[in-house]
């Protein structure tokens, strides 16, 4: 590991990789962009749960099968959770604003930020669905959301673009699993 030269008093030792991940993280100007857009950021970092909820309870209500399958992907999204706070504590890597690249804009708690809870849970949601039909609206929705969601934390500063990747990543690979042994 070598020191990450975000700012002139962060000692904190970091993967090489962060680096490309900073510049990554300044080249869209994450966290310190023009007002608008860091507001709308900020509300998807905060709200985008509503429209996905929205999107699960029309699939239930639209059809009986569906409602066993979005109650398996709420479980397994649970438990993808669990996974992926003990991944971000065995990892210890700061989030963006927690090494002076920009503001805490959402209020974030200082704890560990990759992979990202948020993005292992809507990638779980995703990976768990794509095997149970063609890609549909609803399917094609929360994958949508799940892209948006990870855009707005990283932009609101509370992730690196890596942590976001990750999280989509394993929990997509993580909710596949469980569908296909069930």
């Amino acid at each position: 590991m070598q020191a990450l030269p975000t700012s002139p008093d962060s000692t904190e030792l970091q993967p090489a990789w962060r680096r490309w991940d900073v510049r990554l993280f300044r080249w869209m100007g994450a966290g310190r962009s023009p007002c608008k857009l860091l507001e709308m950021a900020k509300w998807l970092a905060r709200w985008s749960w509503v429209p996905l909820v929205v999107v699960l309870a029309d699939m239930a209500i639209e059809d009986v099968r569906d409602r066993v399958l979005v109650l398996h992907a709420l479980i397994t999204a649970g438990i993808v959770q669990l996974v992926s706070k003990r991944f971000a504590a065995r990892w210890e890597l700061p989030r963006p604003f927690a090494l002076g690249l920009c503001a805490n804009h959402l209020n974030h708690s200082r704890r560990a930020g990759f992979p990202s809870t948020h993005a292992m849970v809507m990638g779980s949601l995703f990976g768990f669905m794509l095997p149970f039909g063609p890609l549909d609206l609803d399917i094609a929705l929360v994958g949508s959301i799940a892209l948006l969601t990870g855009w707005a934390r990283v932009y609101a500063g509370a992730h690196f673009p890596s942590d976001v990747a990750a999280g989509l990543g394993l929990g997509a690979v993580l909710g596949l699993l469980v569908a296909w042994s069930t």
